[in-house]
């Protein structure tokens, strides 16, 4: 009985929750915990710089959690450093 109401379904902002910005540098941070995630590899075996540019550029977005994690790696294993 005593539920939050959920405005946002009424069009009205959650205040509650702060509107997370997205830029090159949260997207930079995205590709480094993702590429070191697994534990194999770390951000130097990678040119994070161009994976950012190229997810970017794919998704039109600098949040780049939209997307799938396919497309990710076959970006990321495009740029690994040799």
């Amino acid at each position: 009985m005593n539920q939050p109401i959920n405005l946002s379904r009424l069009g009205f902002a959650d205040r509650s929750q702060p509107e997370q910005t997205y830029s090159r540098e949260t997207a930079t941070d995205f590709v480094i915990r993702q590429v070191e995630s697994t534990g194999a590899a770390t951000r130097y075996d990678f040119d994070i710089e161009r994976i950012v540019t190229t997810a970017h550029a794919m998704v039109n977005d600098w949040d780049l959690h939209t997307m799938q994690p396919e497309a990710f790696w076959r970006i990321a294993s495009s740029f690994i450093r040799q």
